[in-house]
């Protein structure tokens, strides 16, 4: 494979990762806890970006099993959105081992 040909697809590469991220960004997902009484909405790339709680948890004298309730939806939605990320990556870096090896670099 001569560098020129290489170059190209390495900016190929690069293209289809920045799509795929920006792909990724764009989704959300929900983690939850308590039978759904706690919810959070994350960004497929792990930022949050809302928390619902059911009025029922909501109550003074019970505080620390509503920050346990929304740790656990926290850790819930950033692991399906590290899932997401995982999935989405790996189908972009799965094409690229064709690519002379140069697949195995990232």
């Amino acid at each position: 494979m001569n560098m020129q040909k290489l170059m190209k697809e390495a900016q190929k590469a690069q293209r289809k990762m920045q799509e795929a991220q920006e792909k990724i960004a764009a989704m959300t997902v929900e983690g939850s806890a308590g039978g759904g009484m706690v919810k959070v909405n994350a960004r497929g790339d792990g930022e949050i970006i809302g928390v619902t709680l059911e009025a029922s948890v909501v109550n003074p004298d019970e505080v620390e099993l509503l920050e346990d309730l929304i740790m656990a939806a926290v850790n819930d939605a950033q692991q399906k959105s590290k899932a997401l990320q995982e999935q989405e990556l790996g189908s972009v870096m799965g094409g690229l081992g064709g690519m002379g090896g140069l697949g195995n670099l990232f």
